[in-house]
């Protein structure tokens, strides 16, 4: 009986997702100290409700980033798309006066189309995922110009809209936790369970890791990467949602700093920038450090700019580690 217990200790402290929380509480411990040394706390509830409620419209960003790399691919047009979901909610709203629920549903369609048209130019043009999604990011954003000046006598860096719903969307609460926190938390757990106990995950991490065995185990790898990219799409437009909902504007702006915030908290979370590997738990846990080191090092007072400088470091560590963690595993199969 204790063997089964020190075995399955062993077992879990040898998952990624293990060192993630490890390397939290450590986070964690070294900023409280450091906060109270600057004469400020860290180690607080408002703090830690602020974390979780930055972590709204970057959590769709990851998920949808997660479930495309898991499956072999990347998605540069995400952000742009989620952006552009945001300037058709928006002016569905203001210019078009749908109701919020219409608005919704248009700004999503579209997103999906996009994430569609994203599958067909990698399955059907054979163009890389790289090359095919960073054109379209640019045709999104041109696109996106189009709706502001709809929405606006004129072209307009924002859109402001009024609704009592879409204003509870971004900022209401229920029994005190944002709205947007607890719908964050239900979508982890149906793509965790969806990505980890289903056919369809077990499809994409197949395709992802090997799309040979894949092929060979007939799986229709182009359908799946349709349904993958179109995922990632709508993903990033209920991301765009929430941020839109939160300042009751779209913005042409927007998501433009989440750009690679959804691929870092992947890949910082355990998912392999290869394919095949990772789960939406360790994505969550990449996203908690990602966001609690931004706010605290704000807190302590270091300077927004070193901020983004460290953050990126934190990108090529995750990349550095993911590319070792790759080739001892292509050596290991060489053998």
């Amino acid at each position: 009986m204790n063997e089964t217990k020190k075995g399955g200790f062993k077992a879990l402290t040898q998952k990624k997702i293990f060192s993630l929380i490890c390397m939290y509480i450590v986070m964690v411990i070294i900023f409280t100290v450091w906060a109270e040394l600057k004469h400020t706390h860290f180690l607080t509830v408002p703090v830690f409700k602020n974390i979780l409620n930055s972590l709204v419209v970057t959590s769709f960003l990851t998920l949808g980033a997660g479930c495309l790399l898991i499956g072999g691919y990347l998605d540069l047009a995400q952000s742009a798309i989620g952006c552009f979901g945001s300037m058709v909610l928006a002016t569905a709203i203001a210019a078009w006066h749908f109701p919020w629920y219409v608005a919704i549903i248009v700004a999503l369609a579209l997103c999906a189309v996009f994430g569609a048209i994203n599958a067909l130019m990698v399955t059907k043009l054979r163009f890389p995922a790289f090359i095919g999604t960073l054109a379209m990011a640019s045709m999104v954003r041109g696109l996106m110009y189009v709706f502001s000046s709809m929405g606006n006598n004129g072209t307009a860096a924002n859109i402001n809209f009024v609704d009592s719903t879409i204003s509870f969307i971004g900022t209401g609460t229920i029994a005190g936790i944002p709205f947007g926190v607890i719908v964050m938390i239900i979508f982890f757990i149906i793509f965790g369970l969806l990505m980890s106990k289903t056919g369809f995950g077990m499809k994409v991490t197949l395709m992802g890791g090997s799309p040979v065995a894949a092929t060979l185990a007939g799986i229709n790898a182009e359908g799946l990467t349709i349904v993958l990219f179109i995922i990632s799409a709508v993903m990033g437009g209920i991301g765009g949602i929430f941020n839109a909902a939160r300042l009751s504007q779209g913005a042409l702006t927007a998501l433009t700093t989440n750009q690679f915030t959804g691929l870092t908290a992947a890949i910082l979370g355990g998912i392999s920038f290869g394919g095949g590997v990772g789960g939406m738990g360790g994505a969550f846990v990449g996203l908690l450090i990602l966001n609690t080191f931004q706010i605290g090092m704000g807190i302590v007072g270091v300077n927004p700019f070193w901020v983004n400088v460290f953050s990126g470091v934190l990108l090529l560590l995750a990349l550095a580690l993911d590319f070792i963690a790759i080739q001892r595993k292509s050596k290991a199969l060489a053998h």
